[in-house]
């Protein structure tokens, strides 16, 4: 029973704390990671992350520990097994766990339930939450190095893919997974009505591309336990599934058939895009984030990946504004409302402190928490490889922004301690890394010029410096280092017709720019909207400047430091 608060009646006399002790109960997994960051609200969301999980994490990752369920749901426990696996030491308890879904699965000729174990839901084949049998399984090998974890669910990750190629093969073998009911982007904020479940992206293409994924994890596995036959079929299967997806989806201009948040965050995470119009989907998510004001609409399928398709496409920016969110919806709206663990819903509690009146609520609910694998994987950089599995070989690429001002990150990997820390200070980026003994990292130190750092460069354990794009990478043995240098790049607000009006009308430069170049060009602010409060359209872009003024207007605004 997950609890915050304990309730005495009939207490006679003073209470001392001192008489009272409370336990935490989990299964027994050594806490490996850890990060600290200059904003306590941010630090508190990764504290209620941790809690979340251990709460759920009681022989079954259960989906919440307090209300009629406390079910082993594999979407949840899906989604949240990439944080899982840089928080705590997963292997024993998904190596379990996955051989309880196997268990099941045999059941369902390949298929696997919404719940392990089965009690009391009938269900399976969702996507998104079957394809725990792939991505856990996958997620633990990226993490541990082990090839036990693969081996034994092979089978299991076979036979999820063998399904849905067969659920395919029945309706025409398009490639495509056009059948069944899906949970898909489960409690997305853009679906048909307040409080519903089910969001707006269309969830045979949320199952498709899961279709993809899946097989494309099952291909790597066959070639890592060296099924060099099996590697070929799923390969071969992947690519058909990818040619279908692309022709179904995508314009022969390449436009998107999918405008939702959702929509573009699967296309770019999944690389399903095809060649040349990638610009085009990443403009197509921010005029999402435009429309939307800058607030997330993603459920359970796109959240996960939000952020991170943001900060690995250039647009780091959003990223952290997401993060930093303070209102509805938005990660920091439940940590500033109190909240100790994660909740179900962006509005679990109304700002007026009620609960709200959806049927289906709960305060803690781990999925929303994946944010923290973002926090490692992109703002301190510690990606594992496919290619040096348990962090034999790996990646630090930390993406900084002025937001925060100091970011560190401590993982006690299957490889031994890496360290990833950086500082932004009077302008400058300060990096400390560590790099654990028999193990190389590729180093990005980001907005960096060769020529600034050549002398770095000559230290021991470093080899193969190099310029690429805007940044500098090399790679690093074991060992510690340091670096410091003013970025290429400004790490401050920059100002533009992005920029929520609110804050333009906040700085005296910015609202001088818009006195002289617009209002006495307009004479009045159009912000009659029937599509938003006057609330949301103040925090939302700067949309209502005439065409011909909008180049000019964004480049004086851009310049204000």
């Amino acid at each position: 029973y997950g609890f915050r608060y304990v309730k005495l009646t009939e207490w006679s006399g003073d209470i001392d704390l001192n008489d009272f002790e409370g336990w935490e109960i989990h299964s027994d997994m050594d806490e490996i990671g850890k990060i600290k960051t200059s904003d306590e609200l941010v630090n508190q969301l990764i504290s209620n992350a941790r809690w979340g999980m251990k709460d759920n994490f009681l022989d079954v990752p259960t989906d919440c520990p307090q209300r009629d369920e406390r079910y082993g749901w594999t979407g949840d426990a899906q989604i949240f097994s990439g944080t899982a696996c840089f928080t705590m030491d997963t292997s024993a308890f998904y190596t379990k766990y996955c051989h309880d879904l196997y268990m099941e699965q045999k059941k369902l000729g390949g298929s696997v339930p919404d719940v392990v174990p089965v009690a009391h839901v009938v269900g399976d084949a969702s996507t998104i939450w079957a394809d725990a049998a792939t991505i856990i399984p996958w997620n633990v090998y990226l993490h541990s190095g082990d090839k036990g974890i693969l081996r034994r669910q092979y089978d299991s990750m076979k036979a999820w893919v063998d399904y849905m190629k067969r659920e395919d093969d029945k309706y025409g073998a398009k490639r495509l997974w056009q059948t069944g009911t899906h949970y898909a982007d489960w409690v997305a904020l853009d679906g048909n009505y307040p409080g519903g479940v089910y969001g707006g992206t269309d969830q045979h293409y949320i199952a498709s591309a899961n279709y993809y994924n899946s097989s494309c994890i099952v291909a790597k596995a066959a070639r890592i336990l060296g099924k060099s036959e099996d590697a070929g079929f799923y390969e071969k299967l992947a690519g058909e599934i990818r040619e279908a997806f692309l022709k179904e989806y995508f314009t022969a201009t390449g436009k998107l058939a999918v405008d939702t948040m959702t929509g573009y965050v699967y296309a770019l995470y999944f690389n399903l895009i095809p060649e040349g119009a990638t610009e085009r989907v990443k403009e197509g998510l921010m005029n999402k984030l435009r429309k939307s004001r800058y607030h997330l609409q993603t459920g359970f399928a796109g959240t996960p990946y939000l952020c991170r398709v943001l900060s690995d496409n250039g647009m780091n920016d959003m990223a952290y504004h997401l993060l930093m969110e303070k209102g509805y919806p938005g990660w920091l709206y439940a940590v500033l409302m109190g909240a100790t663990t994660i909740w179900e819903r962006w509005n679990s509690i109304m700002p007026d402190g009620h609960i709200s009146g959806t049927e289906m609520n709960s305060l803690n609910h781990y999925s929303y928490g994946s944010i923290v694998e973002w926090m490692y994987r992109d703002m301190l950089g510690i990606r594992p490889d496919e290619e040096g599995a348990g962090f034999k070989r790996f990646t630090i690429a930390p993406l900084p922004n002025y937001r925060i001002s100091f970011a560190a990150a401590e993982l006690n990997s299957a490889a031994g301690l890496i360290k990833s820390a950086w500082t932004l200070e009077k302008g400058k980026l300060n990096f400390e890394f560590s790099v654990p003994f028999d193990s190389q990292a590729r180093i990005v130190l980001p907005d960096a010029k060769l020529s600034d750092l050549e002398e770095a460069g000559k230290s021991e354990g470093i080899s193969d410096m190099r310029q690429e794009g805007n940044n500098v990478a090399f790679t690093a043995q074991a060992g510690d280092y340091k670096f410091s240098y003013v970025p290429t790049a400004p790490y401050r607000r920059i100002y533009s017709l992005d920029t929520p009006f609110k804050e333009l009308m906040e700085n005296e430069k910015t609202k001088k720019i818009l006195d002289e170049e617009y209002f006495t060009y307009v004479n009045h602010i159009p912000f009659e909207d029937e599509l938003y409060t006057m609330e949301e359209m103040m925090n939302g872009p700067f949309t209502c400047v005439p065409f011909e003024l909008r180049d000019k207007i964004d480049g004086l605004l851009r310049e204000v430091e």
